[in-house]
């Protein structure tokens, strides 16, 4: 029996779909380059959950040890990371850190759904999208995490999370607070 030439080649393409194909590895990325914030002291104001505007760095910040985390609803990543800078706001709290998260959803409610389960023990600002503090800010991706000095100077910059990451950031924020207020 002789097949139309349009059903003999979908046949043949449906029978190319179906065959294994080789494991397919991601494209690597090349790594965001070196922040360009590390060395510069920050400051910027951003809206809380309540729509206060709330003043991080500058003189807000002189004398505290500063953790800011750039994050949203959205990210896995930042889904775990979450939780281990909720420890680390909770565990260093008497000790001069200041722990604040921003997040760069679109949608307020999104952020208040997403910590209504699991609170954390440090101040959420917003910026929808990102808008006002992604470029500014040199967030290249999420999370981004800052780690400033008493000085308000940028020591530190973490792009992406992962254990590895944790535990550096955990090391930098007791050296930090080891080091004398100005």
């Amino acid at each position: 029996m002789r097949r139309p030439p349009l059903a003999a080649a979908l046949l043949a393409l449906a029978a190319a779909c179906a065959a294994p194909r080789p494991q397919q590895r991601p494209i690597p990325r090349p790594p965001p380059g070196p922040s360009r914030l590390v060395g510069a002291e920050i400051s910027f104001s951003a809206p809380d959950l309540a729509g206060r505007e709330v003043q991080v760095g500058g003189a807000a910040g002189r004398g505290l040890v500063q953790v800011v985390d750039f994050w949203a609803s959205w990210c896995e990543p930042c889904k775990e990371q979450l939780p281990h800078l909720d420890r680390l706001a909770r565990d260093h709290r008497g000790e001069g850190l200041r722990v604040t998260g921003v997040a760069f959803d679109e949608d307020r409610a999104a952020v208040e759904a997403f910590l209504a389960p699991a609170p954390v023990a440090f101040q959420i600002l917003w910026d929808p999208g990102g808008t006002a503090l992604g470029e500014r800010l040199d967030v290249q991706r999420l999370p981004t995490t800052l780690v400033i000095d008493r000085r308000g100077v940028v020591r530190h910059v973490h792009r992406g999370y992962d254990r590895a990451e944790g535990e550096k950031l955990d090391d930098e924020v007791r050296q930090l607070l080891a080091e004398p207020a100005p």
